[in-house]
């Protein structure tokens, strides 16, 4: 996933200031905290032990957009909190203006960054242009967002345009994939307490894998849901069209086709994991239809149950499907 934000910013925006602004604005930053999934984790493996794909999958996947979601934050906030310190290159109502500057890493990339600050609620904006570009209006908006604290209660979002991440060459950071569409992130985190919510909320997003040999596609509309606790239990849900010809073990053509994925556990981390590739208004080329897995584990992440669509599980060439249904936590209803 690109990672639109790069540190040099920081340097580009603070050394072209004009001056220091002693005593720096009020305001806010959204926090790697704020948005962090911690979905439960394999730690370790030993001999032995056997862990869920689903549970890996989605291990996988939180750790990804952990990868990608948090880098995006942190050097927003970083941002943010340095250019507070510093005065404004003009003002547009009670936003502050920073910019436009080049970046000073030699990239064909020029920034302006609008916030708009108060002690307990920040607005930002962060726009790009071509290198050499000194007309505010010619800058395209490449991610905005707000942060409010009341107390411990932590709320805001952020919305990231993959449309102009595509267009600079120097943001898109991703080998060999094009991407499209919006993705807003929202959330809410207690910091007393330690509930939190978060939502992926992607707009016509579009992956597609650009080299020779695959051209895959993965598209979305949907949100990704995650919750946790202040007991530590929580639940995470996903879902995504795309092609998975080559996951698991080929059983699925060029055609796309929905993929869900939904986990939730107890404050001991024990809990239950379902996977799902279903065909959508007909569409599809899965080699046995729709497939379903279905697991449970304990609090070490350890399978106590496992269920495949059986003509899948058969030609897994493993007795793969196995366990009581009776020893998990929770019913697929939880789900």
């Amino acid at each position: 996933m690109a990672r639109p934000l790069a540190p040099t910013l920081l340097t580009a925006l603070v050394l072209s200031s004009s001056a220091c602004w002693f005593g720096g604005y009020e305001g806010e930053y959204i926090e790697a905290d704020d948005v962090r999934l911690d979905v439960p984790g394999i730690e370790s493996f030993r001999d032995g032990e056997l862990r869920g794909d689903a549970y890996g999958l989605i291990n996988e996947t939180a750790a990804n957009t952990n990868g990608w979601v948090t880098s995006v934050v942190e050097t927003t906030g970083y941002v943010i909190e340095i250019l507070n310190n510093y005065r404004e290159t003009s003002q547009d109502g009670s936003w502050r203006i920073y910019g436009p500057f080049d970046d000073d890493s030699g990239r064909d990339i020029a920034w302006l960054v609008r916030i708009d600050g108060a002690l307990e609620a920040t607005n930002f904006e962060i726009l790009v242009a071509p290198k050499g570009t000194t007309d505010a209006d010619a800058f395209e908006l490449l991610n905005s967002g707000n942060i409010n604290v009341d107390g411990d209660l932590r709320t805001g979002s952020m919305l990231i345009d993959f449309d102009v991440v595509d267009a600079y060459e120097a943001l898109n950071t991703t080998l060999l994939w094009s991407v499209a569409g919006d993705i807003t992130i929202d959330f809410s985190r207690d910091v007393g307490t330690g509930d939190k919510t978060i939502s992926l909320d992607y707009a016509g997003f579009v992956a597609q894998r650009t080299g020779l040999l695959d051209d895959d596609l993965f598209t979305s509309d949907e949100t990704y849901e995650y919750v946790e606790n202040g007991d530590g239990s929580g639940s995470f849900h996903l879902a995504l069209m795309g092609e998975w010809d080559t996951y698991p073990h080929g059983w699925s053509g060029p055609e796309r086709e929905r993929m869900q994925l939904d986990m939730v556990w107890d404050g001991s981390q024990a809990g239950r994991a379902r996977g799902l590739i279903e065909e959508v208004d007909g569409v599809g080329d899965m080699k046995h239809g729709d497939l379903r897995l279905d697991e449970c584990f304990d609090g070490a992440g350890t399978l106590s149950w496992r269920w495949l669509t059986e003509l899948y599980a058969q030609e897994t060439g493993i007795e793969y499907n196995f366990g009581d249904e009776a020893t998990c936590v929770f019913t697929d209803a939880d789900l």
